[in-house]
């Protein structure tokens, strides 16, 4: 009975010794302060002010919503806005109406209805002809963020983010977007 009871005591002592103990998480400091990227500002020759496309999904169909348009800077330069969003299959059901705007100020993009996801969908949006160089950005000075309601940001999920300074070309692959709302580049 006394090897019984020590052993159990021993086993007892092992699997508490191995298991995970709660740890009050580290403090970081989570404190930057981003700032959204701008645009370039328009031609006085520029008809539309923002670029917007509506587009009716199924949401157990899936399907793509491309935007793609391009204006003239107070410059001279041409500026291209290309977006795509991709709804996997089964995102939500039902049939609903997706707007995309592209915002006219910044490198960013706002999303409507406001709706949250089954499933996250996929953004790829590129911006080319910024003003890269006058940010002076170097690798991992950039993000792609949510925007809340009240102006604070969150980076999200994505593939991979480039910058092509010469190009004044900045892009994210793949970006999950779990819910509707405004999404941005941050500098």
């Amino acid at each position: 009975m006394k090897i019984i009871l020590t052993t159990l005591l021993l086993f007892a002592i092992f699997l508490f010794g191995c298991a995970e103990i709660p740890v009050s998480p580290q403090k970081t400091d989570n404190h930057r302060s981003y700032q959204l990227i701008k645009l370039p500002k328009k031609s006085d020759l520029a008809v539309e002010t923002s670029f917007s496309i509506t587009e009716t999904i199924n949401g157990e169909d899936g399907g793509t919503i491309w935007l793609n348009e391009s204006y003239i800077a107070a410059d001279g330069h041409t500026v291209s806005i290309d977006i795509k969003l991709k709804v996997p299959h089964n995102a939500f059901t039902g049939n609903v109406d997706f707007t995309i705007t592209a915002d006219d100020e910044y490198a960013a993009i706002e999303f409507l209805p406001d709706m949250v996801f089954n499933l996250p969908l996929e953004l790829n949006v590129t911006f080319l002809g910024l003003d890269l160089a006058a940010l002076n950005l170097t690798n991992g000075d950039y993000d792609f963020v949510f925007i809340d309601d009240d102006g604070n940001m969150e980076v999200i999920g994505y593939n991979a983010i480039h910058i092509n300074e010469d190009q004044g070309k900045l892009w994210v692959t793949n970006a999950d977007i779990p819910h509707f709302s405004r999404y941005g580049f941050v500098h």
